[in-house]
């Protein structure tokens, strides 16, 4: 996982203040997301985006014919880089970046070797800090229009790890679901432009429960939990029915004790369970 061609772009693991980026999986993850089965029925990344190690350092490169051949996800991976200051590199800088001295080498791998003791200790301690109060002045809570439905791709496809192509996905909400009543709504911090949290609603009616807006889908990707983003989201959504004159908000949920958090959430926010919900798999 070191070797990189010479019309790559690179997503070094590194932010411009020369942290090393967490966790220590992120280009996995991130290339992950990308990914497809090939004919073998195995899971294989995409042919255009890769990770790579260069000097013990997680990075992510990415053919420059990708800006060319799929725009979508090539500014998916040019805003992930920027949301999260990681440095942008062509592969001449980092092939003259590894032409370094070996004793400036040496200092800058003792160097990274701290850091990464120093971010293990940022990130267990942030596990015991107190809940985040977001203000107005960090984050706006606003609709995800038609033309930039690709920033809510990051946080979706966190909750439904069956999204791996941006563009089937922005086709998908655009051309079926906008047509069967789908909106989004979307939190954006401050210098991030993908959402980094997101709820999918509709308006429905049916015989049993009447009028509705029905939440599909909501999930804040997993960096920026803890910050009360998704009682935001659903107070959005009342505020929604309450100007449509729709009496109820309903939501579905999966069983299972990993989605105990994601009940209590309901619960906190004045959901009951009314129903059981079956399918029957053809």
């Amino acid at each position: 996982m070191s070797s990189f061609q010479q019309n790559e772009i690179i997503i070094h693991g590194t932010t411009s203040s020369g942290k090393v980026f967490r966790p220590s999986d992120w280009a996995e993850r991130l290339c992950g997301i990308l990914s497809s089965f090939n004919k073998d029925n195995r899971l294989a990344y995409h042919e255009w985006v890769h990770p790579i190690l260069l000097n013990k350092v997680r990075c992510v490169a990415i053919d420059a014919q990708l800006q060319e051949i799929n725009p979508a996800m090539f500014r998916f991976l040019m805003d992930f880089a920027a949301d999260n200051d990681l440095r942008i590199m062509t592969a001449e800088e980092v092939a003259s970046q590894e032409r370094q001295p070996e004793k400036n080498q040496t200092n800058h791998q003792n160097i990274e070797s701290q850091q990464v003791k120093i971010n293990q200790i940022e990130e267990n301690q942030s596990l015991l800090q107190t809940e985040f109060e977001p203000t107005a002045e960090n984050y706006v809570l606003r609709e995800i229009n038609p033309n930039e439905i690709a920033s809510a791709f990051a946080a979706l496809s966190v909750l439904r790890p069956a999204l791996t192509d941006i563009n089937r996905f922005v086709e998908q909400v655009n051309m079926m679901q906008r047509k069967q009543g789908y909106r989004l709504l979307g939190i954006f911090e401050d210098g991030k432009s993908s959402a980094v949290a997101v709820c999918g609603f509709r308006e429905k009616t049916d015989l049993s429960s009447g009028h509705q807006l029905h939440v599909d889908d909501i999930v804040t990707i997993p960096q920026c939990r803890r910050r009360g983003y998704a009682t935001l989201l659903l107070n959005e959504v009342r505020k929604i029915a309450m100007q449509m004159g729709i009496p109820q908000v309903h939501a579905d949920c999966l069983v299972g004790t990993e989605r105990t958090t994601a009940h209590r959430m309901y619960f906190q926010n004045g959901f009951e369970i009314l129903s059981h919900h079956f399918i029957c798999k053809i």
